[in-house]
């Protein structure tokens, strides 16, 4: 064998094939790390667009209706719209406010939704009710949202 031969030895291949592997180590735990904070986010992302979606409804049904009830049992929100007609009060049965299965909490005008009475009577015409809505994920309770909001329109009693 001639000493003066072209090529590369075991060592340096070892060694290439060595660093080639930590660059790709490196590579992998920030996609994996990318990919994990992606689903984070988009988890983060449907918490607030459920919340904003029950509140605009809300508003909605606050503007439309003479009164209304509201109910929670901790994955449904749902609401009971009634409206003043001459032949009387004219209520619609429960309805759910989203087909989703998240864990609903809050507060309207300070009483939690938890203790909140399904009997008790929101009449938009007379006041002004402050609502925090709290929707959290049901696999994960601690990502959740928070809404604050005013629900208003104009008082005419």
């Amino acid at each position: 064998m001639k000493l003066n031969q072209k090529g590369i030895t075991l060592v340096e291949l070892l060694a290439a094939l060595m660093l080639v592997s930590v660059i790709a180590a490196i590579a992998w735990n920030a996609l994996s790390i990318g990919f994990k904070h992606t689903a984070v986010e988009t988890s983060k992302t449907q918490l607030q667009q459920e919340a904003n979606l029950i509140v605009t409804k809300l508003i909605n049904e606050h503007r439309r209706n003479d009164h209304y009830y509201l109910k929670t049992s901790g994955t449904t929100l749902e609401i009971q719209t009634c409206n003043d007609s001459p032949a009387g009060i004219v209520c619609e049965g429960f309805a759910r406010l989203t087909d989703s299965n998240y864990l609903y909490s809050g507060t309207i005008d300070g009483i939690p939704l938890t203790s909140w009475d399904p009997l008790t009577k929101i009449d938009p015409k007379t006041k002004h009710v402050n609502l925090v809505l709290k929707v959290a994920d049901a696999i994960k309770p601690t990502r959740s949202v928070e809404v604050k909001t005013t629900l208003t329109r104009i008082l005419t009693n």
